[in-house]
């Protein structure tokens, strides 16, 4: 019998985060953006090459489309450059499960709560199958005026 991993998304909550338990980097960013309000301002580009951007429209049941996937996010780390710079298409993760799976937490941060948790699956990739676990930090921003960046966020 084939048995198949579904992935396991835990909600932490940003208590965590305040509580110093979450990782350093992913910390800074949760500061820089609640000290702004969620207002994007020039402290988001330090972040930026760390950051999984998103599009603040959720369609269906899965979450919302990437538009933009940072030089050293843990996203381009694993599914690869080529896939992050897809060009003219809705850019989507690989594993069709792993999308659906994770839908909730952008539902919570476009509600106005922003999502702090962990997550532990195993991705098919290529014919093979990785395990993976990993922190995960959503959050809606709003366009500054001084800023040309608009992004609604995801950050793994």
């Amino acid at each position: 019998m084939l048995t198949t991993k579904r992935p396991v998304f835990t909600e932490l909550g940003t208590e965590a985060i305040d509580k110093g338990l979450a990782d350093p980097q992913l910390s800074a960013f949760y500061e820089s953006m609640m000290s702004s309000s969620g207002l994007v301002t020039e402290n988001l580009r330090e972040h930026m090459p760390y950051l999984s951007l998103c599009s603040d429209k959720l369609e269906g049941v899965g979450p919302p489309p990437i538009f933009y996937v940072g030089r050293r996010s843990s996203q381009r780390s694993l599914f690869g450059d080529e896939w992050a710079m897809q060009q003219g298409q809705e850019l989507r993760t690989p594993d069709p499960d792993l999308e659906y799976a994770s839908a909730e937490g952008y539902r919570a941060a476009l509600s106005g709560r922003p999502y702090y948790g962990y997550a532990r699956t195993a991705l098919h990739l290529e014919g093979g199958t990785i395990e993976i676990a990993f922190e995960r930090l959503i959050m809606t921003l709003r366009p500054s005026v001084r800023v040309s960046v608009i992004p609604g966020h995801r950050f793994q």
